[in-house]
C-alpha cells in the first residue's frame, strides 16, 4: 500500500487532527489570561508534531502490514486455521466472511466439475455409439447404390459423410483438451499422409468433377500421423467446400533446409483481405457465401489449434476470386518434439 493510499484511507482522522491544532492555536492567541510563555508554547507545539509524526509512521506500518498478511491470507485461499491469527476484531471479521465466500466457491467449483466430466463422458460415450449407426448407414446405402437415382445417393452419401466429419470434430476436439495424454511423435510419409486424406473425399472429387493434382517429392515428416491426419483433413474439407464444380486443387509438397511444407490450394472465389486473417478464429465464418453450403467456423480453429499444440505452421493466403491457399510445415530442427514434450 502506497503513502497517498494510506492518506486517502485516513483522510477524516487528519482532519480532524487537524481542527483540533487549530482550536488549540485560536485559544492560546485568543485567551490572553492563559499562562504560557512563548517559549514554551513552542516546545508544546513541537512536540506534539514529533509525536504526531511518530504516529503517522507507526500507524501507516501497522496498516500496510495487515493489509499485506491480508492478501497473503487471500492468496492460500482463505484457510479457517489461520483467522485466529488475526488480531484485530475486524481484520478477523473480514477473513471470516472471505472463509465463507472461498467455502462457497470451492463448493460450486467442484460441483461444476462433477457436472462437466459427467457431461463429457455422456458426449464421448454418445459419439463412439453415434459411429456405428453412421457406418452401417453407409453400407445400407452402398449396398443400394445400383437401385438409387443418382443424384439421390449423392445426396444421401454427402449428409452422411457431413455426420461423420461433425462426429469426429467433437471427438478431435474433446481428445485435444488432454493431447499430451494420446499422442505419439513419429517419422512419416508426406505422400502417406496425404493419400489416407484423399481417400475419404474421393466420392466428392467425382461428385464435383474436381481435378486434383499432386506434385513434390515425398518427404519424412516429425509429427504424430493421427493429429496431422486430422489437420489435413480439415485443409481438404475446406477446399472441397469452397472449390466450384470442375475447379481444381493443388496439393504440392516442398523441402528446404529448415522445414517440410504441404501446400493445398483450390481455385475459386478465394478468401477477402477482411476474412482472411479471422480464418483460424473460433467460429468465424465468412463474411459472404462462397459456396451455398453453411459451415460452422469451427473445423479451421481446430487445425490451428491441433498445429499449434504439435509445433508445426498453418498459414493461409489468397487471392480474391481467383484461389485460396493453407500451408502446414513440418520442422526438421526437432521443434516439434520439444514444443509437444514440453507440455
Amino acid at each position: 500500500m502506497s503513502f497517498g493510499t494510506y492518506l486517502k484511507e485516513k483522510w477524516l482522522t487528519y482532519v480532524f487532527a487537524a481542527a483540533g491544532f487549530a482550536f488549540a492555536a485560536a485559544v492560546y492567541k485568543l485567551d490572553t489570561d492563559l499562562g504560557i510563555t512563548v517559549s514554551n508554547a513552542a516546545y508544546i507545539i513541537t512536540g506534539i508534531c514529533l509525536l504526531f509524526i511518530v504516529f503517522v509512521v507507526i500507524d501507516y506500518t501497522v496498516i500496510k502490514s495487515r493489509l499485506e498478511k491480508f492478501k497473503r491470507f487471500c492468496d492460500v485461499h482463505a484457510p479457517s486455521d489461520i483467522i485466529d491469527e488475526f488480531y484485530y476484531p475486524l481484520d478477523r471479521g473480514y477473513a471470516e466472511f472471505v472463509h465463507t465466500i472461498s467455502q462457497e466457491y470451492e463448493k460450486h467449483k467442484a460441483e461444476m466439475q462433477t457436472r462437466s466430466s459427467e457431461d463429457l463422458e455422456f458426449v464421448t460415450r454418445w459419439t463412439h455409439d453415434i459411429k456405428v449407426p453412421i457406418s452401417a448407414l453407409r453400407l445400407i446405402l452402398e449396398s443400394y447404390e445400383s437401385d438409387l437415382p443418382q443424384e439421390f445417393y449423392q445426396k444421401m452419401d454427402t449428409e452422411i459423410s457431413k455426420i461423420q466429419q461433425g462426429t469426429q470434430t467433437i471427438l478431435y476436439n474433446i481428445k485435444s483438451n488432454t493431447f499430451y495424454h494420446d499422442y505419439r511423435i513419429s517419422r512419416v510419409r508426406t505422400k502417406k499422409l496425404i493419400a489416407d486424406v484423399l481417400k475419404e473425399y474421393s466420392n466428392f472429387f467425382s461428385y464435383k468433377k474436381i481435378n486434383i493434382s499432386i506434385t513434390g517429392e515425398d518427404h519424412l515428416v516429425l509429427t504424430d500421423e493421427k493429429w496431422s491426419a486430422y489437420i489435413i483433413s480439415q485443409i481438404i474439407s475446406n477446399a472441397v467446400k469452397y472449390t466450384p464444380d470442375h475447379g481444381d486443387i493443388t496439393i504440392c509438397t516442398c523441402n528446404d533446409d529448415r522445414k517440410t511444407t504441404i501446400s493445398i490450394r483450390n481455385s475459386g472465389m478465394g478468401i477477402t483481405q477482411r476474412d482472411i486473417g479471422q480464418v483460424f478464429a473460433e467460429g468465424y465464418t465468412s463474411s459472404f457465401d462462397r459456396s451455398g453450403m453453411k459451415a460452422t467456423g469451427y473445423g479451421m480453429y481446430l487445425a490451428k489449434k491441433l498445429s499449434d499444440k504439435l509445433g508445426h505452421e498453418l498459414l493461409v493466403e489468397s487471392e480474391p476470386g481467383q484461389y485460396a491457399q493453407f500451408d502446414i510445415s513440418f520442422f526438421d530442427d526437432d521443434k516439434t518434439v520439444y514444443q509437444v514434450t514440453k507440455m
